[in-house]
């Protein structure tokens, strides 16, 4: 007869052998299904960007799969340490739209797709370093999913320092002159005639 011990280790042996037969198929699926598809490029960096306007690039999608299949793309906040230093996480999600947020590609097949960077107009986003990653998964039913990140970096040009306007100041410059003149001449008339 078995002790108390030993039924509760044949127990964990046992939940420990189902477990691993559950998911060991979903791990080779996923680990297959990370080979079928890629995205290129893998990191997006567009600098100097005013406050107000918009860049836009090109991913392309690659469905190495033997099956058609529907991309899905998402945008995806990372967390503080994953990002690089120096950034922080992207304001507002809706700057960043894609042409289209689902792409179903044949198999051996690939596909690009528009995404466009719009910071909205103000000071406020002038000067900033952002990230913000952008997933590319194939839609699935499946428990595990492979998803495929772009990192997407994005600087603002800093705010515009006030620059002197150098016609103002030749302007000013030519009046004070002409008038310095003016009152030159005017006095030395003045003086003549008395």
């Amino acid at each position: 007869m078995l002790s108390r011990y030993e039924t509760a280790g044949m127990k964990l042996v046992l939940s420990f052998v189902t477990l691993l037969i559950i998911l060991l198929p979903s791990v080779t699926l996923a680990d297959s299904s990370a080979q079928s598809f890629g995205v290129a490029p893998t990191e997006v960096s567009i600098d100097n960007l005013p406050p107000g306007e918009a860049a836009e690039f090109q991913l392309t999608i690659r469905n190495q799969d033997e099956v058609a299949r529907v991309f899905v793309l998402t945008i995806f906040q990372p967390p503080e340490e994953d990002r690089r230093e120096g950034r922080a996480g992207i304001p507002d999600d809706s700057w960043i739209s894609f042409s289209s947020q689902e792409i179903p590609l044949a198999a051996k097949s690939e596909a690009s797709m528009n995404v466009t960077v719009a910071i909205p107009p103000g000071q406020e986003w002038a000067g900033k370093d952002w990230e913000i990653w952008l997933g590319v998964a194939a839609e699935s039913s499946e428990l595990l999913t492979v998803k495929c990140y772009v990192r997407l970096l994005v600087s603002t040009r800093a705010a515009a320092e006030a620059k002197p306007n150098l016609g103002l100041v030749a302007g000013i410059a030519a009046a004070a002159v002409f008038l310095g003149y003016g009152a030159y001449y005017y006095l030395r008339r003045k003086t003549k005639s008395g």
